[in-house]
């Protein structure tokens, strides 16, 4: 019995500790060692698998495989297990200190199995690939083929395309514009995968930047001219499919000019928080610090600046937050930037705070502040992320820091960032892993915080499948979301407790599914004087695009059909939909007709006209239903027209006027019967043997094609 009980303290001692790493441990990380054995779930350090390869079919849906040093199989594992998303397979671990740390240099994680050409890839995973005994099985070119059907559409850059008819070239898309895309294998230092971002406006010549983390350095890209995007240099740093970037400027009156400064924080060991110059800007970039308080850290935030210049808002002074660094179970750390090339640390969470995933904060100015230790007026509030629940603390005394409150909720499985409203009385919050470990609709929850000692958290939004909601930030009344899988979201904040998405365009098309998973677009950054927003994709790249739903006030928009054709089977009915897209103003309308061309109306479908209508404010789609005719006749597919017409107050035409529906036949061929007559010679059942065999093959195939 005592041993019974020791181990489940032992257990209980280690799962409590284990909450103070990296997240992933709480959506069921697995763990693999050359010492391992593949038998059970292999969730436990103590009892690892061996193959990374039974450890993939012990992972649930979000999980993390991480690897002990050593030499492993991989060939026949499906590469995108491997190299997609923040989770999947891990390198550079050890047994040693039960796989907490990772340290690519210490740990060695040597795989064989797949191609030269994955290298770069496979080591922004930690892996490092031996090349004098690449595998190639009869299994591997399947499993090859099928990666690289998932990244076809990654073959050519793609230019810069007006949304029409809900695409951008090839993104699905809702009032949003591609201006520009830059590729990962375009930059210069060729990485493996891109991770977070941020931008500034250089207040000198107002020219503006992209600040890009990727797998193996910063990257930062001149945008000012939007279209044609220019790398202007790198800082490398230590390989991690982890980069998390800020930015600081400020005016220094002995050179008369403002310096401006990045801030890299990275869960590469060693990596430190790296402090770039961005002064000589358009021109160069370079390393000027590298601050070793910590190893590792996860993110990081800086209050009190303007997040389009990054700047010291009037009157106040900048502080950077320290986000899951390797140091007192990952709580927050606060940092002074009035020596921004060396940060002085201020403020270190008190014992028992816990994880820190992401920050944001407050400054409280209106009676609020009472609530507020002391009574501070104005008072400063950190919003901190703590993996379970959102925590509410006053920092404006940074010695004595004060938690306000600690709100939770029942869905709560990774409470992972968020953003707060202009006016600071609600703060939308994502929680990363609802989708993966509940199989929810998108949930994103807003925390009304009028209330600073009691906040009350509500499901603000409903999405229309399972896609993970990351990272956010609020500009005026539009909400920004790097959505994973859907790429940028924008929703409109009139009721912050009614999310509406009002703007879209969907980066990850490798492959399309908008399902639940932890790659596609990483990190947004939507406050730019121009207006246009960069998008951050894990392995499509630095995305430049322009938000059109910023003038849906001053212009009545475009009305078109939502893609350029349908195709529907006969026993059901076509059902286009037609939008209004880059703007909601006034009253607008338009009237629809449908047209025969091989399919005929009476026959084939129903005939159908009339007119849509949107009001003042209205931009939600609307459908043209026409029913179809379901006869016995086996026909090839047919098509017919719906035209779009006599638009009124002031909108146009988005894309063609036209669709094309085609009715699809769900009709079987019909069997030939035997021939009458005849007693019964040996040619006449050989016929009808045939006639049989051929119409029965038919069926078959056609149903085939069906499913």
């Amino acid at each position: 019995m005592r041993n019974a009980r020791q181990a489940s303290l032992i257990a209980l001692l280690w799962l409590v500790s284990s909450l103070s790493f990296s997240h992933d441990d709480l959506v069921g990380t697995r763990f693999v060692a050359m010492t391992g054995v593949d038998s059970g779930d292999c969730d436990h350090p103590h009892a690892p698998c061996r193959t990374i390869a039974y450890a993939l079919t012990q992972i649930p849906p979000g999980g993390t495989v991480k690897v002990a040093a050593g030499v492993y199989a991989i060939e026949g594992i499906d590469v995108d297990n491997l190299l997609h998303g923040k989770s999947g397979v891990l390198g550079g671990f050890s047994t040693d200190d039960e796989f907490r740390h990772q340290d690519l240099e210490r740990n060695r994680t040597i795989v064989y199995g797949l191609p030269p050409s994955e290298r770069q890839r496979l080591l922004t995973r930690g892996l490092s690939l031996m090349a004098d005994q690449v595998v190639q099985r009869a299994a591997a070119p399947a499993t090859l083929s099928e990666a690289s059907s998932r990244w076809a559409a990654l073959a050519a850059r793609q230019t810069a395309a007006n949304c029409v008819q809900s695409f951008a070239g090839p993104f699905p898309c809702r009032n949003v514009d591609l201006l520009a895309q830059v590729q990962l294998a375009e930059l210069s230092t060729r990485p493996g995968s891109m991770s977070n971002l941020w931008g500034f406006v250089d207040l000198d010549d107002n020219r503006e930047y992209a600040v890009v983390g990727v797998s193996n350095a910063t990257v930062v890209v001149d945008v000012t001219d939007p279209v044609n995007p220019r790398e202007v240099g790198s800082v490398p740093g230590n390989n991690s499919i982890w980069r998390e970037v800020k930015v600081y400027q400020f005016f220094d009156p002995a050179l008369n000019r403002h310096r401006a400064y990045a801030y890299i924080t990275t869960e590469a060991a060693q990596g430190g928080l790296q402090i770039i110059d961005l002064s000589n800007l358009p021109t160069s970039v370079q390393l000027a610090n590298t601050l070793r308080d910590f190893s590792t850290s996860h993110t990081l935030h800086i209050s009190n600046v303007d997040y389009g210049s990054n700047a010291a808002l009037s009157g106040r002074e900048a502080f950077l937050y320290i986000a899951g660094s390797n140091l007192n179970g990952g709580a927050y750390r606060i940092y002074s930037l009035s020596d921004p090339v060396t940060p002085q640390l201020v403020t270190v969470a008190p014992g028992g705070t816990g994880y820190m995933h992401d920050s944001t904060t407050l400054f409280i100015t209106d009676n609020r502040t009472t609530q507020c230790s002391q009574g501070h007026n104005p008072c400063q509030v950190l919003v901190d992320f703590n993996e379970s629940t959102v925590d509410l603390w006053d920092v404006t005394d940074k010695a004595q820091p004060v938690r306000l409150s600690a709100t939770g909720y029942p869905e709560a499985r990774y409470t992972h960032s968020g953003w707060p409203t202009t006016d600071q009385r609600f703060i939308l919050v994502h929680d990363e892993l609802d989708e993966l470990r509940i199989g929810f609709q998108t949930h994103i929850y807003t925390l009304d915080i009028g209330d600073l000692l009691t906040p009350r958290l509500v499901t603000s939004y409903y999405g229309p499948d399972s896609t993970t909601d990351h990272n956010g930030y609020v500009k005026g009344n539009r909400y920004y979301v790097a959505h994973y899988r859907r790429g940028l979201e924008i929703f409109d904040l009139a009721n912050p407790e009614a999310l509406r998405e009002v703007g879209k365009l969907d980066t990850f098309l490798s492959p399309p599914e908008n399902v639940a998973g932890t790659d596609g677009a990483w990190g947004v950054y939507p406050f730019l004087p121009s207006g246009n927003v960069l998008i951050s994709d894990i392995d499509n790249g630095l995305f430049v695009l322009r938000d059109n739903t910023r003038v849906f006030d001053t212009n009545p928009g475009r009305i078109g059909f939502v893609g350029s054709g349908i195709t529907a089977v006969e026993s059901s009915a076509g059902n286009p939909l037609v939008r209004r897209s880059g703007g909601t103003q006034g009253t607008v309308s338009v009237d629809y007709l449908t047209r025969d061309a091989s399919a005929t109306a009476g026959s084939d479908y129903v005939t159908s006209s009339g007119t849509l209508t949107w009001s003042p404010g209205d931009d939600l789609d609307q459908i043209i239903a026409v029913p179809f005719i379901d006869d016995t006749t086996q026909e090839g597919n047919e098509q017919f027209t719906i035209e779009l017409s006599n638009l009124t107050g002031g909108a146009v035409t988005d894309g063609s006027a036209q669709l094309a529906v085609t009715i699809s036949d769900n009709d079987a061929p019909v069997v030939p019967p035997p021939p009458s007559g005849g007693g019964g010679g040996g040619g006449g059942g050989l016929v009808d043997i045939l006639s049989l065999f051929i119409g029965c093959a038919t069926l078959a195939l056609r149903a085939r094609r069906r499913r």
